[in-house]
């Protein structure tokens, strides 16, 4: 790295001279970093293929005597700096970071007037990108995480862990030790113009220096005003609090609580391994147990109250040269042979013999894994909140339940209102949306909660701001713990580890999940039988190893009728019969007046409980409101005119077949 490149475009070349300040510098992630100033840094000659690391915060001449005393800046918190810098990282789809930059930039640039000029972004030269905004004052991590935070709020790509004191980030214009790429400076209009492989095409190499504005940026005061808040009890958290019966099925009580975050600082790199090693004989692959590990550390950092371990020491260090490595042997750690993990296991209370560890349980243990669940059985029930239905059938965790129904009868729409009101109650849900076009999907929303026709939306969509911004906060607010997956094409483990994902990102835990529909996850099968039989077994798996309630959508056999035709068989879902002896509930829907020639009859619809393991089967009719999507209690009046429009199609049928 040139000192020329260096002189001109660090990003931390506004800083004031008056005052001796520290940078804490690393040539090398997992290296001893050593305080400097900037004009140490500048002089700095860094080999090509060097990887160089820098503080975003400062330190002050009394911190770096302690430094020197203690080798370590890991408890300095009250340091410094004059910048703002957010992380965007998406290690399965870096594009997704390229466009919250884009919108970060727009937000800087329409609600605080920020020349682009000013806004330093960078590639950073792996799976993600920096953005760097300089500041006319300096200012603590506390208020720096409160406006950055505050900017980019809902982005999901942005990593807020950077706001941790003893953050450090590459320096720009060195090499990546993994992928060969150049962390290069970029101008906003550049990102908006290039995709992410283009970009990565230009990092191969030092590119040319990019004008940037070096005048410092006055943001308003309220983002920089970070309220004191009481310390929350959850926040000392102990290890009695752990709750073992949220632990994935076939992992030990110690691996559930090291992913609990139950462990000490100084003990991180033994618990992530023993984490890692069980994730991967259990045959999760290295992006997923990344995700895993980083969740893990959240939490221990929230529970010590300590600075976060740094995720890129995490993946080189944990995942890629160790656990994922060629070397690797294969196998887990336990307790019998690892001296660390029995010393955690005893301190912890935590019983490690061949009873817990084997594939088998004693009644004993059964009934406590049953007196748990039975205690807390509301907090494990799944509201539909659709009326009647809940008082007699009782949805919970663990549940693979299918819901079969003709095309176009309102599979989709049922499915959006019981994740409309579990997302009112505050539970994190995933819509895996493989057949509709997203925003054929959004329509059915905004007609479900503004009772609009497509044509009358359409129209007002091209010409009315207002109620474009209207629709986008009442849809936010209706559906904001729900995670949507338009992504097709996916396999089981993708839906894993979508799930893995979403539980990262969220810090919720997916309590219900819809699968739109079974025939449309890819599976090695070329036979459409065996695939779908597959994925049902594969549902049924993930429901009870994840503790959550799957809602598996899926088309009738031929034979099966019209959608007027009520569904009176729990072997009537198209494929193998192995399809319906893997879901704990099977609901057949239809819509008796459904009748293209007559559609005012259209106005009702039925469920009927096909199989229920947990209770007895039963039919239920709602009005239906094709507009909406939207089922709803009935009156005496439609009682009766339910009635006679099946008592009319039945004397139709009976006529055709040649029945007296």
């Amino acid at each position: 790295m040139s000192t020329d490149k260096k002189k001109e475009n660090n990003m931390l070349a506004t800083e004031a001279k008056t005052t001796q300040k520290y940078y804490n510098v690393k040539l090398g992630l997992v290296s001893k970093g050593k305080l400097m100033t900037l004009n140490e840094i500048e002089k700095l000659d860094i080999p090509e293929n060097q990887d160089a690391y820098i503080s975003i915060f400062k330190y002050n001449e009394e911190q770096k005597k302690q430094v020197e005393q203690t080798g370590s800046v890991a408890r300095i918190k009250d340091v410094t700096t004059d910048i703002l810098v957010w992380d965007f990282d998406s290690a399965n789809n870096p594009e997704l970071a390229r466009k919250d930059v884009i919108t970060l930039a727009q937000r800087l640039v329409d609600n605080y007037s920020i020349d682009p000029d000013q806004i330093h972004c960078y590639f950073s030269g792996s799976k993600g990108m920096h953005v760097v905004l300089p500041l006319n004052k300096e200012i603590t991590p506390e208020q720096f995480k409160h406006a950055t935070g505050t900017i980019a709020n809902g982005l999901k790509t942005y990593d807020s862990v950077v706001s941790d004191p003893a953050r450090i980030i590459r320096m720009e214009y060195t090499k990546h030790p993994k992928t060969g790429l150049y962390k290069i400076p970029l101008h906003i209009a550049e990102i908006d113009e290039m995709n992410i492989e283009q970009i990565k095409e230009l990092a191969k190499n030092q590119r040319d220096d990019v004008e940037f504005s070096k005048t410092a940026v006055k943001l308003p005061e309220t983002l920089f005003t970070v309220e004191q808040k009481k310390p929350e009890l959850s926040l000392v958290a102990s290890p009695s609090v752990l709750d073992f019966s949220k632990k994935p099925k076939g992992w030990q009580d110690y691996v559930f609580a090291i992913l609990e975050g139950h462990y000490e600082s100084g003990e991180r790199h033994n618990a992530l391994m023993v984490l890692a090693a069980k994730c991967r004989a259990m045959g999760y692959d290295k992006e997923q147990t990344y995700y895993l590990c980083k969740s893990s550390l959240k939490k221990q950092s929230i529970i010590k109250g300590q600075p976060e371990f740094d995720k890129e020491e995490l993946y080189k260090n944990i995942i890629e040269n160790s656990v994922y490595s060629d070397r690797w042997e294969g196998g887990s750690f336990s307790p019998k042979n690892n001296p660390w993990l029995a010393k955690y296991c005893e301190r912890l209370n935590i019983r490690w013999d061949n009873r817990t560890e084997a594939n088998v349980t004693s009644v004993t243990e059964a009934f406590d894994s049953f007196e748990n669940f039975a205690t807390n059985i509301d907090a494990h029930t799944i509201k539909t909140g659709i009326h009647g239905l809940d008082d007699v059938l009782r949805l919970t965790v663990g549940m693979s339940v299918g819901l079969i129904a003709s095309p176009g009868v309102g599979k989709t729409s049922v499915s959006l209102q019981i994740l409309n009101n579990m997302s009112k109650q505050g539970h994190r849900c995933v819509f895996f949306s493989y057949d509709m076009y997203a925003p054929i999907v959004y329509q059915k929303l905004v007609q479900k909660h503004f009772n609009i026709g497509s044509k009358a939306m359409f129209e007002k969509f091209k010409v009315d701001p207002t109620f474009r911004k209207t629709v986008k906060d009442k849809i936010t607010e209706e559906y904001k713990n729900v995670s949507f997956c338009f992504k097709t094409g996916q396999t089981v483990p993708d839906i894993d580890s979508t799930l893995d994902e979403v539980e990262s990102t969220t810090g919720q835990k997916v309590k219900f999940m819809v699968v739109d529909y079974n025939e449309l996850v890819q599976t090695d099968y070329s036979d459409a039988t065996a695939s779908s039989s597959f994925v049902a077994q594969k549902m049924r798996e993930i429901a009870q190893r994840r503790e959550v309630c799957v809602f598996s959508l899926f088309q009738p056999s031929k034979i099966s009728g019209t959608p007027a035709d009520e569904i009176k068989s729990y072997n009537a879902a198209k494929g193998s019969g192995a399809i319906s002896q893997s879901v704990s509930v099977m609901l057949g829907m239809s819509r008796p007046g459904y009748n293209p020639q007559q559609s005012e009859n259209d106005k009702y619809v039925n469920l009927s409980c096909l199989k229920n393991r947990m209770g007895p089967l039963f039919s239920l009719d709602w009005r239906w409101d094709g507009l909406t999507g939207t089922i709803s209690k009935m009156g005496d009046e439609d009682f009766e005119d339910l009635k006679q429009i099946r008592e009319r199609r039945a004397s139709i049928e009976s006529s055709s077949n040649g029945w007296t």
